[in-house]
């Protein structure tokens, strides 16, 4: 419509009988109407096109058409848009503001997000980078509502190439290869590293349980760009009565967990448990039955873990610390030193993914990893 002059009602200066100057100029459809600045008969300078609607442009007109710097008020939308226009069409640098108060500042060509610009959505969601045909395109940032932030490569709206997925302090992703939004090789999983056996024997001596995050190619290697992931490493005693506090597996069977030992030794690191009544009960259920560490280049280690680490339940006793340090001997020569193996009933290592906000929106499958206690009961 613009640049088209259709016969209709004007009011204002004229000049050789030429609208020039400030006039009103009512279209003979009555859809348009212009208030502003003419030249020699077209719009020119400074001056609003108003449609019946409630939308309008108000801005610089150069020779009839919308060209310059202008404001554009969409009223099926509510979209706003302030910046340089070339023909009619937001082009150059502005600002639109749409109607559900989401925003992109930066370069538009013909109408699109086109270059370099900002989007921050309503929930506070905010991208910076490159763009094409309004869609993120080459390299940019992203931060999500849930705090995570991605810096990198981007294809069609997509988290594509290299870049770094993060959330906080904590997690990382660094320097990675995406596809479609996702790391190559997803989704990744929890394995038991592969030089350990696939049943583990506790002693006296100290152990290392290591547990490698890998992908699913057909190589199933160690995914050394994951970082900082939570795992959380809880024993469970399989039970033929479940009540409501056993844990399910997917193997036909429900464990109840079993809690860790404290430890009094003064050289033993143990969490710190508020006694105060407004400690959350399962925060302290979580501290008494878990050990917890943190992922780097793909690998997490549990350290220190013996037959004392959780208190495991005999089959002739009630539920104790079973350890050689715990049995009694008797220096009287009188008295018959005798070892004997305790019934032990089935244990198993539950091993999980806890990271929280969930790293790519989905937690690693859980590890279940069984286990054997190598105890000595001396008894007379």
């Amino acid at each position: 419509m613009v640049g088209v002059e259709l016969k209709g009602a004007f009011r204002g200066e004229t000049r050789r009988s030429l609208r020039s100057g400030f006039g009103v100029y009512q279209y003979s459809n009555p859809y348009f109407r212009y208030e502003g600045t003419w030249h020699e008969g077209k719009k020119h300078g400074f001056g609003k096109l108003i449609f019946a609607d409630g939308s309008y442009y108000q801005g610089e007109f150069a020779h009839n058409e919308i060209m310059g710097q202008g404001t554009r008020y969409f009223a099926a939308t509510r979209n706003t848009y302030t910046g340089h226009f070339y023909y009619g069409e937001m082009d150059g640098h502005g600002r639109l503001r749409m109607g559900n108060d989401d925003c992109y500042e930066g370069d538009f060509k013909s109408n699109h997000f086109e270059g370099e610009g900002s989007y921050l959505s309503h929930n506070k969601q905010l991208y910076t980078g490159n763009w094409h045909n309004n869609r993120r395109h080459g390299y940019g940032e992203q931060s999500y509502v849930d705090g995570s932030r991605y810096s990198g490569d981007w294809v069609a709206d997509k988290r594509h190439g290299f870049g770094t997925y993060s959330i906080g302090e904590t997690y990382a992703y660094r320097n990675g290869m995406i596809v479609n939004n996702y790391p190559v090789g997803w989704p990744f999983q929890l394995c038991v590293n592969e030089n350990q056996t696939s049943t583990i024997v506790l002693t006296e001596e100290p152990t290392i349980i290591t547990v490698d995050i890998i992908n699913s190619l057909e190589n199933a290697s160690r995914v050394e760009a994951d970082c900082g992931r939570l795992i959380r490493l809880r024993c469970g005693q399989k039970t033929d009565q479940p009540t409501s506090d056993s844990l399910p597996t997917p193997f036909g069977y429900h464990v109840n967990l079993v809690p860790r030992t404290l430890r009094s030794s003064p050289s033993e690191e143990q969490p710190e448990i508020a006694s105060n009544d407004q400690t959350d009960i399962s925060e302290r259920k979580h501290v008494q039955d878990s050990m917890l560490t943190a992922s780097d280049t793909g690998r997490a280690q549990f350290v220190g873990i013996d037959v004392d680490t959780f208190t495991i339940k005999l089959a002739s006793s009630t539920a104790v610390p079973v350890s050689p340090a715990s049995t009694q001997t008797t220096s009287s020569k009188s008295t018959r030193r005798k070892a004997e193996k305790p019934i032990m009933p089935s244990f198993v290592f539950i091993i999980d993914d806890i990271t929280d906000p969930v790293p790519f929106n989905k937690s690693l499958d859980t590890v279940y990893l069984p286990v054997n206690f190598s105890i000595t009961h001396l008894a007379e």
